[in-house]
């Protein structure tokens, strides 16, 4: 147990012996930016079994132990690794969306705990014209920091122009390739102009 923390202490991996075993912390990160800590109380017995941790309830440990922590303790930290800087990395970019980017928004940003589903509206403006889009981000699997399924929709037209339709999937597509905090940055970069009047 030892070795493999060693072994695994660039991923964010560390730990202490203790009389019963090990205590693991798994420290998170997303782009350079040092997040939460957990940390898995180990003991080391036939069976190996957790005796106590921090993992958020909604983290699916008990399936990730039944699947590896009896055959392969390292795959089973890399398994939680996983799970947990996804997490905090979808959590990031929500909290990054709120912050730094509220002005943007017609209305709240709505997440579930996880933090794999988000919604959300923003306003474009083109011309003297704007419209509203709906966002919805489904992240189906659970260690990974972009979405698997994106719907950018608009409100009030059954049919949008051409160039609002080519807005909108222009749109849809960055949502799908980065996370959410950088496309906002990217519209600003580019000068998209967001409809930034107060909402009332």
């Amino acid at each position: 147990m030892k070795a493999i923390l060693q072994a695994y202490r660039f991923t964010g991996l560390s730990g202490k012996l203790t009389s019963r075993g090990v205590c693991v912390c798994i420290s998170t990160a997303f782009e350079g930016n040092l997040l939460d800590s957990y940390f898995v109380d180990l003991v080391i017995e036939k069976p190996l079994w957790i005796h106590h941790h921090s993992i958020p309830a909604f983290i699916p440990l008990e399936r990730i132990a039944a699947e590896h922590l009896q055959t392969d303790v390292q795959r089973f930290l890399f398994s939680l690794c996983e799970h947990l800087n996804a997490y905090s990395g979808r959590k990031y970019q929500a909290d990054r969306l709120q912050s730094d980017f509220a002005t943007f928004l017609t209305g709240p940003l709505q997440r579930n705990s996880l933090c794999n589903l988000l919604s959300f509206t923003y306003k474009v403006e083109l011309g003297s014209h704007s419209f509203p889009f709906c966002t919805r981000l489904l992240y189906k699997d659970l260690t990974k920091t972009l979405p698997t399924d994106v719907t950018v929709t608009y409100q009030g037209m059954k049919a949008l122009p051409a160039l609002w339709e080519e807005h909108r999937a222009s749109h849809e597509a960055l949502f799908c390739t980065k996370p959410v905090h950088q496309v906002f940055a990217s519209f600003a970069r580019e000068g998209e102009k967001l409809d930034l009047s107060p909402v009332s």
